[in-house]
């Protein structure tokens, strides 16, 4: 997604791009926790744009366990691709994120990781909330379903 900025603010421009869904996620509380999600069959690949506020973004290579964080902020773009699961921890209320995904949802093989069984994620997390009990998460979320 481009971003295009003058005087008067912020315009996001997804320029021409094909996706099979589009979803954007508001996040009322800091430290919102969301993830850590993926897909095989079909795989997807999601373009992620921060549309306001700032997030920490987790990429977690199924195959090789290696971590990889990103501080985003607005108008920062990241893509994930299906090597990957995906999630993310706002920094600050009122967060909005866009995606842009290719591949349709197929919730038989959508799968989610325990993100707090991944070390360094969750070190990164405890960390910068200072204590795991502030986080926002889904229960869906917290056990990995």
């Amino acid at each position: 997604m481009k971003k295009i900025s003058d005087h008067r603010g912020l315009f996001f421009l997804d320029d021409g791009v094909k996706y099979d869904q589009v979803f954007i996620a508001t996040n009322e509380a800091r430290h919102t926790f969301r993830g850590m999600h993926f897909q095989t069959n079909p795989y997807q690949v999601k373009n992620l744009t921060v549309i306001q506020g700032e997030i920490l973004d987790f990429l977690y290579n199924l195959k090789t366990g290696e971590v990889k964080e990103y501080n985003l902020k607005i108008g920062d773009t990241i893509t994930i691709t299906e090597e990957y699961a995906h999630g993310y921890l706002t920094l600050v209320p009122d967060t909005i994120v866009y995606y842009g995904v290719k591949g349709k949802f197929n919730p038989n093989t959508y799968q989610s990781l325990v993100w707090d069984t991944i070390p360094g994620i969750k070190n990164t997390i405890e960390i910068t909330t200072g204590n795991l009990n502030r986080l926002t998460i889904s229960e869906k979320d917290k056990l990995g379903i």
